[in-house]
């Protein structure tokens, strides 16, 4: 059961940090209780209030280590990317390994990787991802659209080579 506004709950605002949350908690544990009243239907008022403060108590929580875990992944990637401009690519893709949540970000660097690795085929298919993820993102259209115009140059080369080659 996930309060509609848990940090209202809490009396709190979103801006509030885990040891403010965690005392908020604290406090409304206290004076709600359901151990404190008797046996009855203030006891029961009792419990369905404590649920509700647990239930928002988890919510604050685990909004908070959401927040923690984009921002650490947003300097994560932020570093990735100095590490593909600085050509260090097996540091970088194992960077990228690391992140568990593969954003739009994510794919479009993993596919700019490729691209400056020379295999257009996987950069096409990270940047055409990072695409759909964000659409109105122009630097992700226009890596994807280089990808393509340098597929298209690789495949006729190729039959270029190929013709020559008979």
């Amino acid at each position: 059961m996930k309060p509609l506004n848990a940090y209202e709950v809490l009396d709190l605002t979103p801006m509030a940090t885990k040891a403010e949350v965690r005392q908020a908690y604290r406090n409304l544990a206290r004076r709600w209780h359901p151990d404190r009243f008797q046996e009855g239907p203030e006891r029961d008022w009792a419990n369905e209030k404590m649920a509700e403060i647990n239930a928002a108590y988890r919510a604050c929580l685990d909004d908070k280590t959401e927040r923690r875990d984009a921002e650490t992944d947003a300097r994560t990637l932020k570093r990735i990317e100095e590490l593909i401009d600085g050509g260090q690519y097996p540091l970088a893709r194992r960077m990228l390994m690391s992140i568990a949540t593969r954003c739009a970000e994510w794919n479009y660097l993993f596919g700019a990787m490729q691209m400056k690795l020379n295999d257009t085929r996987k950069a096409l298919i990270y940047l055409s991802v990072a695409v759909h993820q964000q659409p109105e993102n122009a630097k992700y259209a226009r890596a994807y659209a280089d990808a393509q115009r340098a597929d298209r140059s690789n495949r006729f080369s190729g039959l270029i080579h190929r013709v020559r080659a008979r």
